[in-house]
């Protein structure tokens, strides 16, 4: 694609060197760059890819994108003031715009983005099997799987995923929209159709440094440049404030607040939810494997985002009441009277959420693994120890992509919320196969954390390992 095209909408400063030349790849890593590539000298808190200009250019690139005003002789070099946003616009320039031809649903807020964006996606597939899905478990288009290192993945690779399901007969996208991501700019141009705000709690303030700041970023998402219309949770804190001041056309969800959606005659054990299901006037009788109280938010936002879409009633009916357990979402196994969950919980308020409603189905005790990552900070260890502590018999504290920092130093915060027995044991395999030997009869194992991960990040490495595997290797299921 010439320059000229991958630069439409691009605001410079400078530029140096410059020729209209025909640019084949596009990367921010100079080890990628291949001959006629572009570079984006993009910089983060540990590196700054100015440095690695020279090895991008000996590498072949021809053109170079950077914030330093500065001519590099022999290349055209682009000056902007934002490199990240402009990453954003030049990735779906050089991918043609393909998302501006799709049906894109945004899903934003702390806990609940995996399983919301996964209901939308199987209630839509009973009209078009071909739905795309980008998000914590990975980058779905129909029945493919590719793994999925962030979230939300980096600009170049988000459009290129883009171009590749339009490619594929894909017409509708729901996307898992993080708060980094927001915050980087790496969903600048995309006009979602529908957005949901799911909740915020406290989380990433290793990245924000405040929950007001944390908070602030995902609401100030909600605007009319971004979406056309939005779906709210108005039964969490930061919801009810959202739906009041956002300038997007907001339909509500709720079940302790009056709520253009809204759930009533709730009833959930470890095996089933039922609840019937006002969305939108439309009157949806639900009965599901996916359990827990945080569900029922969960499918109300699905349904109503869905009903939005125009997927007639009979089909919201079908659709969610046939839906499969989703991996690593308080994914239940059993075997011999001895229950063992695996849950995605990784934070003070999902731990809250998950371990208060297993509590009221352990008719003996509740044992509980977990670590925390390495990025969390000690008031967050504590936090969790003190939850963990608050519901559980017994607690195995592990690693959980702790990467470099010592296991000793994160079990050591951990330890300082708990007020009764517990145990450290490093090795994530060997502490399931631990907290598996000690379960009695009518025992529950609570194995939070990791969820349907694939991989461990240990001393900047991710190592293949998967939580839902180890359950069923010590059940030998």
């Amino acid at each position: 694609m010439r320059l000229k095209n991958i630069l439409k909408d691009v605001e410079t400063t400078k530029t140096y060197g410059y020729k209209n030349c025909n640019i084949k790849s596009i990367t921010h890593v100079s080890k990628d760059v291949e001959k006629d590539g572009m570079f984006i000298c993009l910089s983060g808190q540990n590196f700054d890819g100015n440095d690695y200009a020279m090895e991008a250019i000996k590498n072949g690139a021809k053109c170079i994108v950077t914030e330093v005003d500065k001519e590099i002789l022999g290349v055209t070099t682009i000056v902007v003031k934002n490199i990240r946003l402009v990453m954003s616009i030049i990735a779906k320039n050089f991918f043609n715009r393909c998302v501006d031809d799709l049906k894109v649903i945004g899903i934003v807020g702390t806990s609940g983005k995996t399983t919301t964006s996964l209901i939308i996606a199987h209630i839509l597939s009973q009209n078009d099997k071909n739905i795309g899905v980008i998000g914590t478990n990975g980058i779905f288009i129909g029945n493919i799987k590719i793994s999925n290192k962030f979230t939300t993945p980096d600009p170049l690779d988000l459009h290129y995923i883009f171009f590749q399901m339009k490619s594929l007969g894909v017409k509708t996208v729901i996307m898992e929209v993080s708060a980094q991501a927001i915050a980087l700019s790496k969903v600048y141009g995309i006009n979602f159709d529908v957005c949901v705000f799911t909740n915020i709690s406290n989380e990433h303030m290793d990245f924000f440094g405040s929950m007001e700041k944390y908070a602030r970023c995902k609401m100030d998402f909600f605007d009319k440049k971004n979406m056309k219309e939005c779906v709210v949770n108005i039964d969490d804190f930061y919801g009810r404030e959202l739906a009041y001041k956002t300038n997007v056309p907001c339909i509500s969800i709720g079940v302790l607040s009056p709520a253009n959606s809204f759930a009533i005659e709730i009833d959930t054990t470890l095996d089933c939810l039922r609840f019937t299901a006002n969305i939108l006037d439309d009157i949806i009788p639900v009965k599901t494997r996916l359990v827990g109280d945080y569900n029922v938010y969960n499918i109300l936002s699905a349904l109503t985002v869905c009903k939005l879409l125009g997927v007639e009633e009979s089909v919201l009916k079908s659709g969610v009441n046939n839906l499969e357990q989703i991996p690593g979402r308080l994914h239940v196994f059993e075997k011999n009277d001895k229950k063992v969950i695996v849950d995605f919980a990784h934070t003070p308020d999902s731990f809250e959420k998950t371990l208060s409603f297993v509590k009221r189905f352990a008719s003996g005790k509740l044992i509980t693994i977990f670590g925390c990552v390495g990025y969390s900070d000690q008031a967050k260890r504590i936090e969790m120890g003190k939850i963990a502590s608050k519901y559980s018999d017994r607690i195995i504290i592990t690693t959980d992509n702790r990467d470099r920092v010592p296991f000793d130093e994160i079990a050591k915060d951990v330890a300082i919320g708990i007020d009764k027995a517990f145990d450290y044991v490093e090795n994530r395999k060997e502490a399931i196969e631990f907290g598996y030997n000690l379960l009695g009869s009518n025992d529950i194992l609570c194995v939070l954390g990791k969820g349907a991960e694939d991989f461990q990040k240990i001393d900047g490495e991710r190592i293949a390992y998967s939580d839902i595997d180890e359950v069923k290797r010590v059940l030998k299921i």
